[in-house]
């Protein structure tokens, strides 16, 4: 899955970094690298256009950032608010840039969520329905029982 993976981002004009080089072969990077030196193969950096590889890195370095927070919450340390906040908008940017980098997959995640949520809304109102039977079934029972009492007593 890995190797076809790797394949198709090659075939889709993704960069051939070593990396995926290694992951489409199935050989490992170490091997490869020492191939493409003793080969003198012109390896040509991931640039600008490698948009997934770069918002994995940010995304690292903002986990990264996140896990200090943490610590220093777990060692008692004051967290600042500030610092909070530049990592919330960090991260909410880079999930704009990966909707934008992949909208059909964003797209299809959202017409996911949406029909989940009109799920839950359904059920949340065919419990509502079942509530308001019940309410109506024992009020008419009830009502049921006190015209039959009064007709009894009645008579």
């Amino acid at each position: 899955m890995a190797r076809l993976h790797a394949l198709r981002i090659l075939a889709e004009g993704g960069h051939a970094t070593i990396e995926r080089l290694a992951m489409a072969s199935g050989r490992s990077v170490a091997s490869l690298r020492r191939l493409a030196r003793d080969e003198g193969w012109k390896l040509v950096e991931a640039g600008p256009l490698d948009v997934s590889a770069r918002i994995r890195k940010a995304a690292g370095m903002v986990l990264g950032k996140v896990e200090e927070l943490g610590k220093a919450a777990e060692n008692g340390g004051n967290i600042d608010k500030g610092a909070i906040d530049g990592l919330i908008a960090m991260i909410r940017g880079l999930e704009k840039i990966g909707e934008i980098m992949r909208p059909e997959e964003a797209a299809r995640e959202n017409h996911i969520r949406d029909n989940e949520d009109l799920a839950e809304t359904l059920r949340r109102i065919e419990e509502r329905i079942v509530e308001l039977a019940g309410e109506l079934a024992t009020r008419m029972v009830e009502e049921k029982s006190a015209a039959a009492g009064g007709a009894q007593g009645g008579a």
